[in-house]
Formats: structure tokens, sequence, C-alpha cells
């Protein structure tokens, strides 16, 4: 089975990559996806990335895009409509607040792990109310271990370290629990192919 991901920038797609490979689990799946460069390109593409997707074998849709400034219930709407006719077999859309950072934000062991650090930094207790979750997780990892934060290389390592068990807890995240449920249901049914992942990393 092929994911296809619709995201506004790369590190965004390398993140949904690790997520969605996390809650997979010993399932094993391909990804596809095209970047946006952006939030106005993705929302006037999407709809034909996600045909795209679908002709080149993608069975599932992901689509990311930061809330911003905009209305999540009608952002969400748009979304859904454009990518509708692309008849994948299921797709969703996934908004985080503000920043998909805020998601890195939950998991205080993923952060140090990423920077080969052992010890955790303080985290706010609700990531998604941050203004500026980037701004936010490049401070917080300066002041506490002077070391420089790239969205575009750190992103996705520390997503690959984070307890998706901990993404609970977010509002914006918590929907990809089902999306990737079912899609372990279909590859169950179907004899989808399985590999081992490394243990997950105990939290301190």
């Amino acid at each position: 089975m092929n994911i296809g991901i619709i995201a506004e920038d790369a590190s965004d797609v390398a993140v949904i990559k690790e997520l969605t490979a996390s809650l997979l689990g010993q399932y094993c799946v391909g990804f596809k996806h095209f970047v946006a460069e952006g939030c106005g390109k993705l929302r006037r593409k999407c709809g034909a990335w996600a045909r795209i997707l679908v002709h080149k074998g993608c069975s599932r849709i992901v689509v990311v895009h930061d809330l911003d400034e905009n209305v999540e219930q009608t952002l969400r709407a748009e979304i859904s409509a454009e990518i509708a006719p692309a008849a994948a077999e299921g797709s969703i859309v996934l908004i985080p607040r503000r920043e998909i950072e805020a998601w890195l934000l939950y998991d205080a062991g993923a952060i140090a792990t990423a920077f080969r650090e052992t010890r955790y930094a303080p985290l706010p207790g609700r990531p998604e109310s941050l203004q500026d979750p980037k701004r936010f997780l490049r401070d917080l990892i300066w002041r506490r271990y002077k070391k420089e934060y790239l969205y575009t290389v750190h992103n996705s390592r520390i997503a690959e370290h984070v307890d998706t068990a901990l993404l609970r807890e977010s509002g914006s995240f918590a929907p990809h629990f089902g999306f990737t449920a079912a899609v372990k249901e279909r590859l169950r049914q179907t004899g989808g192919l399985a590999h081992r992942r490394a243990a997950p990393r105990a939290q301190a």
C-alpha cells in the first residue's frame, strides 16, 4: 500500500512519514508526496495532486495544512471538497494549530534524543496554544542545549523518536490515530507486508 502526502513543505512531509510509520508499527507502507511550498498553492493544487497520487497507486491521502489564521472548519471543508473527486479509499486532512512543530513539543524525550542530549527541556503544558511553535522550539533548544535548531533538518529527527501515545492529547493530531488504525486493518486483511521497527524509546 502507498500513502500519498500533500503538505506545505518538505519538512512537514518528513514529519508525517515518521509519525505515520510509528503508528503503523510492524506494517510497512510506501509514501509518495507533493510539496506546495506555501499554503495558497496547496489549496489550489491539492485536488489535482490527490488525483495524481491515486493514479500513481496511493490508496490513502493525507493532507497537512497549518491552521495559521484560518477558521478550522472552513479550511477542512474546502480541502476535503477539493480532494474528494480523487476517490481515494481513505483520506484525512490534518490541521496543526498554527504550525506542525506544536506536535513535536509534546515529547521532551524525543527532542533530547534528536539532539543527542540526556537532559529534558521543560515543555509548555499546551503546545497547541502557542502562537509560534517553531520559534518556541528554536528558543527552547538554544536555552537548554546551546544548539542551533533547523526545522528542515531536525523536525524529522524529533518525529522519529516521538512517543505517539503522547499525541493523543493533541486535538489536531488525534484523528490520525483512527486513520492509521484503518490502514492497519486493511493491511491485516490483505496480508500486507510487515517489517520490524526499532523498539520504542523508554520514557524517563
